[in-house]
């Protein structure tokens, strides 16, 4: 890592309790921007402030939030209308500006058929696609027969792409996984209500599996991320490497599966060769799910070192695997998440990085991940939270609710569903493209 790109990460994560003053600072540009009337410039820096998590940022967020589409809402319509109208095709968004009803295929999912009076329920799933929705469909007219959920690609939800549905006067559902982000939604006190669950609970329990007992798995580390910067196969390796004395007695096998991003397999082939693993690296692209469920089974511990993103879906495939993981400390806004408990894995930093995995390498038999999981955080028990939410909100509305929503499952791109989904909701696709805009 160069030093432009450690000063960065350092900017940007580290030591974020101590960052009062630069909040104070860009607090002080969001309002001059605000008194010039370039709201939607004020905004967009609050959100990335927001996201930051620096100390005092959540208050800042939520105040302008706030202000802009509770207090005065037309001026969040007038943001969200310029962000909407801005949105330009991107390589995985072409698609869609050509054909909306592209979306009906793996993004836009139903999960309950309406009936007579009883609503239905879509999700749209990646934030990316959130305002695509809003630009090419009647989100009135959907949200008469259907009962809308949203799931984030990321955390920090101050952000245009969840606010914007703030302009409805309909409930809209929105799936939260960070403690930070349900406290802003739920203080905003606003149509977005929010469900407890996220998108690494969709996991497809049925591919991913355990056939291997803990004596025949041969891969000490699996790392299952994009080649991309900010999973940061290049520190992981550069911590391995501060204990060089140790591994030159002890060597890992560490196997790397993933897909091109804003890097390449041989730049975290080369990642590794500086670190001196280069020899104990097996690199895996563009492979199946099942391929990947495989290699995790094989697998003694999967690791996952990124400092910031979404609800990884790597660390859960890998716990249905029965195969426990190691998730960098501090990991999006440091909250300690009930599902890495001395069942399933382990946080750890740059300093006891090489400690953890040896006690754990050499103790395996004391994880149960698959059982945590199939207990507590699956596609099943998630629906049935979705739907318990959904129905306290429609009863309460005295609309009816007799039928449970569909168990869907998310894949690497887009969603399908746990089992055949009936022939309601399939033929609900069809219907649903009356609601595309001309």
């Amino acid at each position: 890592m160069n030093i432009l790109d450690k000063s960065i990460e350092f900017m940007k994560y580290d030591h974020n309790d101590k960052k009062y003053g630069l909040v104070l600072l860009v607090q002080v540009i969001i309002k001059v921007l605000a008194f010039m009337g370039k709201h939607s410039k004020a905004f967009r820096i609050t959100s990335i402030l927001f996201r930051t998590g620096w100390a005092g940022s959540d208050k800042v967020g939520f105040a302008v939030a706030k202000d802009y589409f509770m207090t005065r809402p037309d001026i969040g319509q007038t943001i969200a209308e310029k962000f909407i109208n801005e949105q330009q095709p991107l390589p995985h968004t072409e698609k869609f500006f050509t054909d909306p009803s592209e979306m009906l295929d793996g993004i836009i999912t139903v999960l309950k058929a309406p009936v007579a009076e009883e609503k239905g329920a879509l999700l749209i799933k990646y934030s990316y696609y959130f305002p695509l929705f809003i630009k090419y469909f009647d989100v009135e007219a959907v949200a008469q027969h259907y009962n809308i959920i949203l799931e984030p690609s990321w955390a920090g939800f101050c952000e245009e792409n969840i606010l914007i549905f703030t302009q409805y006067d309909f409930p809209i559902y929105i799936q939260v996984y960070e403690v930070r982000d349900k406290t802003f939604i739920e203080q905003l006190q606003s149509n977005l209500t929010p469900i407890n669950v996220g998108p690494s609970w969709f996991i497809d329990h049925t591919r991913f599996i355990t056939n291997a007992t803990h004596e025949e798995r041969d891969i000490d580390i699996i790392i299952v991320a994009a080649w991309a910067k900010y999973k940061r196969h290049e520190a992981f390796f550069q911590a391995l490497a501060r204990h060089n004395d140790a591994t030159a007695h002890r060597k890992f096998n560490i196997v790397c599966v993933g897909y091109p991003g804003d890097l390449t397999q041989d730049d975290i082939k080369g990642f590794a060769h500086a670190a001196g693993l280069g020899d104990q690296i097996t690199i895996y692209e563009w492979i199946t799910p099942e391929e990947v469920s495989a290699l995790q089974q094989r697998s003694k511990v999967n690791l996952l070192w990124s400092k910031f993103e979404g609800n990884n879906r790597a660390i859960i495939e890998g716990m249905f695997c029965d195969t426990p993981v190691i998730l960098r400390e501090g990991h999006n806004y440091g909250e300690k998440y009930d599902f890495i408990n001395p069942q399933t894995g382990h946080f750890a930093n740059e300093t006891n990085l090489y400690p953890t995995l040896l006690a754990m390498l050499d103790n395996a038999a004391d994880y149960h991940p698959r059982q945590y999981v199939l207990e507590n955080r699956n596609c099943i028990r998630a629906t049935e939270i979705m739907s318990q939410c959904i129905k306290a909100k429609e009863l309460q509305q005295k609309r009816p609710w007799t039928q449970e929503l569909t168990v869907k499952v998310n894949n690497l791109h887009g969603m399908s569903y746990l089992k055949p989904a009936s022939q309601e909701i399939m033929e609900c696709y069809d219907d649903l493209t009356r609601f595309i805009k001309l």
